[in-house]
């Protein structure tokens, strides 16, 4: 299918539901177990981030095949969602009553990962990388890390990390591919996660 990559920015709203959407139906991940509010919430404010490089594939007609996002602080973005105050008691409340294992693996995680949230300087962390079911092996994925990596290297950028859990062999196969390297294994609640490099 013919596609077109445009930055994060250039999304409108009613395609950043749609990445949103995507992200819940192709990525397991801590995000996507807090629901599509949470989702949705988190790509609005990564449009806003002057920090954040992102890109997304779209169809001719504008939807979302596959998108890349990174930070070279995803801790603070991820905090901002707890803004509004009023908005995020009122998710916890949904979860609690919803999904209460979701908020004890938001709780677990929050305890178990503050060693990892720390970046070097020079840094940028590939936070969130996804193509549809319907796209896989069609080249979106690997256009979409080039575009990261040179947009990276432009902004200043000397390396990339990443975490990937350890049991999908083939994000873990994309990435060595590019030239990511596994610099170490870790816990986050219940996932077991590679930390990855590439020096560009």
């Amino acid at each position: 299918m013919a596609h077109n990559l445009i930055s994060l920015g250039e999304l409108d709203d009613e395609q950043v539901l749609e990445l949103a959407r995507l992200h819940h139906a192709v990525m397991y991940s801590l995000l996507t177990e807090l629901g599509l509010p949470f989702l949705e919430r988190y790509y609005q404010l990564a449009q806003k981030d002057g920090n954040v490089i992102g890109f997304c594939a779209v169809s001719e007609s504008g939807t979302p095949l596959g998108w890349v996002t990174g930070s070279p602080n995803p801790e603070q973005l991820n905090g901002r969602l707890r803004k509004p105050m009023t908005w995020f008691v009122l998710q916890m409340l949904r979860l609690l009553f919803t999904h209460p294992w979701a908020l004890w693996q938001l709780v677990s995680s929050a305890i178990s990962s503050s060693d990892q949230s720390n970046i070097k300087d020079n840094a940028i962390e590939l936070t969130y990388i996804g193509v549809s079911r319907k796209q896989t092996g069609n080249g979106i994925g690997t256009k979409l890390i080039d575009n990261f990596l040179t947009a990276s290297r432009e902004a200043g950028y000397h390396s990339v990390i990443l975490s990937v859990e350890v049991d999908n062999q083939p994000a873990i196969a994309l990435y060595k591919k590019t030239g990511f390297e596994i610099i170490r294994t870790f816990s986050e609640g219940r996932y077991q996660r590679h930390r990855m490099e590439l020096k560009i």
